[in-house]
């Protein structure tokens, strides 16, 4: 057993991705600040809320699926498609119905929630891939 195997199901998948995005998205608000200068934090605060919305959004349509899944595992893929729409549906909304304050930029905003979302994603993908589930009790029949 690789030291990798997630025993903990959809919990320790989104463990996974917020270990790994979070700190993806700070890496690129310091690399931001860093190369821009201090005088020049919006840049930096652009990027670092980007990325925050997507982990945000993403980490509470994992979280629905693995709370869903604790309780009623034949309801788990309709309630996760139905968050997942329900995720993309509230980003459209903010990026369409909030307006955007002034100190926001868009071009590292952008940037922040691309890293977000691909750092999450391979992290997902890569968890989900490691993931061991019982499907079938080990115990045998008489």
């Amino acid at each position: 057993m690789s030291r990798w195997t997630n025993r903990n199901g959809w919990w320790g998948i989104l463990n996974r991705c917020l270990v790994v995005s979070v700190p993806a998205v700070l890496i690129g608000v310091v690399a931001t600040w860093s190369m821009r200068g201090a005088g020049e934090g919006q840049a930096a605060a652009s990027l670092g809320l980007g990325g925050a919305v997507v982990v945000l959004l993403s980490a509470l349509t994992l979280a629905v699926t693995a709370w869903v899944w604790d309780r009623s595992r034949d309801q788990a893929v309709v309630v996760s498609l139905g968050a997942f729409v329900a995720k993309v549906v509230l980003f459209g909304l903010l990026l369409t119905v909030v307006p955007r304050p002034e100190w926001i930029q868009a071009v590292p905003a952008g940037i922040g929630a691309l890293v977000g979302i691909l750092a999450w994603q391979a992290a997902e993908v890569l968890a989900f891939m490691h993931t061991r589930q019982q499907i079938y009790d080990d115990a045998p029949s008489r």
